[in-house]
């Protein structure tokens, strides 16, 4: 059965004042959809089936078929549900009239992306390619593609990122694969909207904080979690002055939906919450400070200062909301309490949440 949080976090998304009723009736893929940000498009889609009667079929296209099929169990045998098992990397082939397009499929953690730079790479901007290809042949209403903060790079200043900023990025250093690909991704996009007319709506998430991940994933808050899951120490790789925004799953979520659903096309959004910024220690402190049976110590292991998730790591990535706040998108939780929601989820025990 789908998780409590999920579940709430799903009537969180419902509740939002969106025009959902633009995916009434509509066929739906989604690539990537193991993943734990665009697996609560599954959710959310079908859950307006069960509570609204909207009528989406969702196809939802993965990779790794035995880790589809215990992330979507309660949803085996349903007629508006279907998965594709597939790499994205190949041509994508369904004999079905497709309106909605979500592009997510990455390999997920740099940890990941670092083994496997090749497919990494690939899966962005093949994987784009050949989800545009199938939009060009169908009555393609919207294509959102998940792209990334990293596309960004590297620029002089510290301000908050705005969406026509760009730095500079070196594409021979392998660390870099994952940010080149999401540019490149970017671009296709874009180029298939001149020349195509696919209404291409491009969305940059910044740190997204929330269930699904597993515990090796690599990425900084799930780190946190795996940390106090074994012990009562949080071990910071770095000095833990970098800073980051951080956004819950849900809002993350109403966030892209009202980019595809009130966005302009061919234009890129911001996916995040400006209140979220916080430095790794701060959030290493805040979750540490969310254990309600024990007491939580953050340290620091200086001679891990030369890993890969900490060589190379920019000192500030914030991002400006104003683009997304003109569409009506405002969040709903603050940081603390996403921590609170992500970290009960993988079964800490923790304070009270302080909303319902």
């Amino acid at each position: 059965m789908m998780h409590n949080i999920i579940h709430d976090d799903i009537q969180k998304i419902l509740s939002s004042p969106l025009p959902f009723e633009k995916l009434y009736g509509k066929t739906v893929i989604i690539s990537g959809a193991n993943g734990y940000v665009p697996a609560y498009f599954v959710y959310t889609f079908l859950a307006l089936n069960d509570l609204r009667g909207a009528g989406i079929k969702v196809f939802a296209l993965c990779r790794d078929e035995k880790r589809a099929g215990e992330r979507f169990a309660d949803f085996t045998g349903r007629q508006d549900f279907q998965l594709v098992i597939q790499d994205i990397c190949k041509p994508v082939d369904l004999d079905e009239e497709i309106h909605v397009y979500i592009h997510a499929a990455s390999p997920a953690g740099i940890l990941k992306r670092h083994e496997d730079p090749v497919n990494t790479f690939l899966a962005n901007v093949k994987g784009a390619e050949n989800m545009l290809n199938l939009a060009m042949h169908h009555p393609c209403q919207y294509f959102l593609f998940l792209s990334s903060v990293d596309v960004y790079g590297k620029r002089e200043n510290s301000e908050r990122l705005k969406e026509d900023m760009s730095g500079y990025l070196d594409p021979l250093n392998i660390r870099n694969v994952y940010s080149c690909g999401k540019r490149a991704a970017e671009t296709l996009c874009k180029a298939y909207q001149m020349k195509y007319h696919v209404p291409v709506f491009l969305v940059r998430p910044f740190q997204i904080i929330g269930p699904g991940p597993d515990l090796n994933d690599g990425r900084l808050h799930i780190d946190f979690i795996s940390q106090m899951l074994k012990g009562n120490r949080i071990v910071l790789k770095s000095d833990g002055t970098a800073i980051r925004t951080f956004m819950y799953i849900a809002d993350a979520i109403i966030a892209m939906l009202t980019v595809m659903l009130k966005g302009s096309p061919g234009e890129a959004y911001n996916i995040v919450d400006e209140n979220g910024e916080a430095s790794v220690k701060e959030l290493a402190e805040i979750m540490a400070s969310l254990i309600a049976d024990r007491m939580v110590e953050v340290t620091f292991d200086y001679e891990k200062r030369n890993t890969i998730e900490v060589t190379g790591a920019l000192s500030k990535v914030t991002g400006n909301s104003e683009k997304l706040a003109a569409l009506g998108w405002v969040p709903f939780y603050s940081l603390t309490e996403g921590a609170l929601r992500m970290m009960e989820y993988y079964g800490l025990n923790v304070i009270k949440r302080r909303r319902e």
